[in-house]
């Protein structure tokens, strides 16, 4: 009868949608193809680290010559957002920093496809951020957010589910990590020879200050207590070989206290090897028939 026609229906939607989830290959638009971009790529295109996604095209912001690696694949790579925006993909990965969060967030979710990104302190822009998840809403996709240098984001967010009482993270850089930000209006950082706090306040205002640097802030602050009410300690010191956080949440279900010293990515003590890893994690999460880690 008419119960058992609905009941079919729902069956065979559910069936299509699992079918979606399960597409192999998850086709993937990169944004970006600095120093997360490219190692993201590599691990796209070396056929083991995520053999149920496929690199369909690049966006870049300035003509370039076609990276080695590829040469002869059949990937677009291009500076015209409408030829990105026309190729077939079923997420795009931001790795171009806040500006190209806001101007590709809205048309990437409005197509219906997935927007996962790294700078997540783009969100700190409320009424944008808003936006995006309305607009992934109207469309039935989602806006992912990168864990990136974040640690024990899966055991935090789900504190955050009950009172969270105190969350602090101090980010540590070589002094150079923290060149072209307000940092060089606070110290020397050329001729730098011990630890110096160079920002203490909200989340919210790290990430706004310092965009290329502090995002881990606004992921920790989104994920459990809100970018106003978690604390941040930003710290430049000669003395570490590559970036460090240390991270403490205090809530009803318990606390916990992390220390990473990290090792920066290739060419940069801006951006921790962790990152562009935890975009590849993430796609083979999307993409693979097992998730772990949910």
């Amino acid at each position: 009868g008419v119960f058992n026609r609905h009941v079919a229906q729902g069956v065979y939607c559910m069936t299509q949608s699992l079918m979606s989830l399960a597409r192999v290959p998850l086709r993937v638009g990169l944004i970006g193809y600095g120093t997360i971009g490219n190692h993201v790529a590599q691990k796209l295109l070396d056929g083991n680290t995520l053999p149920h996604a496929h690199l369909s095209a690049v966006l870049v912001q300035r003509e370039r010559e076609l990276p080695r690696e590829l040469v002869g694949k059949d990937v677009l790579f291009t500076t015209d957002p409408e030829k990105f925006f026309a190729q077939q993909w079923d997420v795009a990965v931001e790795a171009a920093g806040q500006p190209a969060v806001l101007s590709c967030g809205l048309r990437c979710l409005g197509l219906g496809r997935k927007f996962l990104i790294t700078s997540v302190g783009a969100l700190c822009d409320e009424a944008f951020h808003s936006e995006l998840v309305s607009a992934a809403e109207a469309a039935s996709t989602q806006l992912l957010l990168a864990a990136g240098a974040m640690p024990g984001m899966d055991w935090m967010s789900s504190a955050a589910l009950e009172t969270v009482e105190e969350v602090t993270i101090t980010q540590t850089k070589r002094p150079e990590g923290w060149l072209g930000t307000p940092a060089e209006d606070v110290v020397d950082l050329k001729s730098l020879s011990a630890a110096c706090t160079v920002f203490r306040g909200s989340a919210r205002e790290a990430a706004t200050l310092f965009p290329k640097n502090a995002n881990i802030s606004a992921a920790l602050a989104l994920a459990t207590c809100g970018l106003d009410k978690a604390a941040v300690e930003l710290v430049a010191d000669p003395s570490v070989s590559g970036p460090m956080n240390q991270v403490r949440l205090v809530g009803a279900v318990g606390e916990i206290s992390l220390l990473v010293k990290g090792k920066p990515a290739a060419g940069s003590q801006r951006t921790s090897m962790i990152v562009p890893l935890s975009v590849v994690k993430a796609l083979r999460n999307l993409s693979s028939p097992q998730f772990v880690g949910i």
